[in-house]
């Protein structure tokens, strides 16, 4: 999902204990021989195939979650990427994991199952020589509550410039370059710019906003909700949650506005430090089985990349175009900003949400 940040102690404020979780589990836990450590967003793989691998090889598969990308990027800053043996995460952020020492280099031809695996959005080929394989591909839009507004969402300005009875029903993705961004696609620039007239611009529009937003944070599941509560009428939302929120619940709804939205990848990689890189690879081999991966995208929801999979996935998947968004101008492919201008979405986005 959109870029991250790689900012080491200033994102405190934003991630708070919920960060210093997963690094005291690995400093207090010690792991089997062979198992493998993934660390993800929450129910981004099907845990029936994860069970299916653990009893085929012997082993365990141990998750530790984060909630969004800043989060994420705090955790690998503050071990120095240890402690893991792959991760999944925004493609925007290989090239500085990579720099960082945190990613494996490896061969494609070790991993045979890469051969079914393209770039998302060009179809190229993988290279011969890589650290991160293409996962998943989505977008970002509106999920609404169709019963509580007065008429459905169709421009990003219904959100980051809502009608008064909104107050305190908004709902706002918590990473600070993905906000920022989608402020800009709906001020009319596109969401790369980092024009410092086009982002004191986006700047004052999110301050406007803020009376509006209940929390800034990713959609929660099931009854927790406050979408299915009722307590949040709109949210800015990946485009697979939504789906998955969406299931059986006819009063919500989802859109990408018209003026277009972007465009991300995600990616699956192994650790530098990891002990268990043949594991790994194993792993990654599995979930890259067609059978296996088309599985895989069904349940978290997302558009895949491996097109061997792709064919084996049924018509209504592929044709829909909440989780196959359109391809067009109007949806930009997200890259990872100036290192500049992050800290400054991320200074700004601090005194949105101290």
């Amino acid at each position: 999902m959109p870029a991250g940040s790689l900012m080491k102690h200033s994102r405190q404020s934003i991630v708070g204990l919920r960060a210093l979780i997963p690094v005291l589990l690995l400093i207090f836990s010690f792991a089997r021989a062979e198992e493998l450590r993934i660390l993800t967003w929450e129910d981004y793989i099907d845990p029936e195939l994860v069970t299916r691998f653990e009893q085929e090889n012997n082993t365990k598969v141990r998750f530790i979650y984060y909630e969004d990308d800043d989060e994420r990027d705090f955790i690998l800053a503050n071990t120095d990427g240890s402690g893991f043996d792959i991760i999944v995460f925004d493609q925007t952020m290989t090239a500085p994991y990579t720099k960082n020492g945190w990613l494996h280099l490896f061969r494609r031809e070790e991993v045979p199952n890469l051969v079914h695996v393209q770039m998302p959005m060009s179809n190229k080929p993988l290279p011969e020589e890589l650290t991160s394989i293409p996962y998943s591909w989505g977008s970002i839009g509106l999920l609404y509550r169709k019963d509580k507004l007065t008429s459905p969402p169709e421009s990003w300005m219904d959100f980051f410039r809502p009608d008064d009875y909104l107050r305190n029903r908004i709902l706002v993705i918590n990473t600070a370059s993905t906000t920022f961004r989608l402020a800009l696609k709906a001020l009319g620039f596109s969401l790369l710019s980092e024009d410092p007239d086009h982002i004191a611009k986006a700047r004052q529009l999110l301050r406007e906003q803020r009376p509006f937003v209940r929390a800034y944070r990713n959609i929660l599941f099931g009854e927790e909700s406050e979408l299915i509560a009722g307590k949040v009428w709109i949210a800015m939302a990946y485009n697979g949650d939504a789906m998955t929120v969406m299931e059986g619940r006819p009063e919500l709804g989802f859109i990408f506005p018209k003026e277009g939205s972007m465009l991300w990848t995600d990616s699956i990689a192994i650790l530098n430090k990891s002990s268990s890189k043949t594991l790994a690879k194993q792993f990654i081999n599995y979930l890259n089985e067609p059978e296996i991966n088309a599985q895989n995208a069904e349940y978290i929801q997302y558009a895949t990349p491996n097109k061997a999979a792709n064919e084996l996935l049924p018509k209504e998947f592929l044709d829909n175009p909440t989780i196959n968004p359109p391809q067009t101008d109007r949806f930009e492919v997200d890259r990872i900003p100036s290192s500049s201008m992050m800290r400054d979405m991320i200074k700004y986005f601090i005194q949105l949400n101290p």
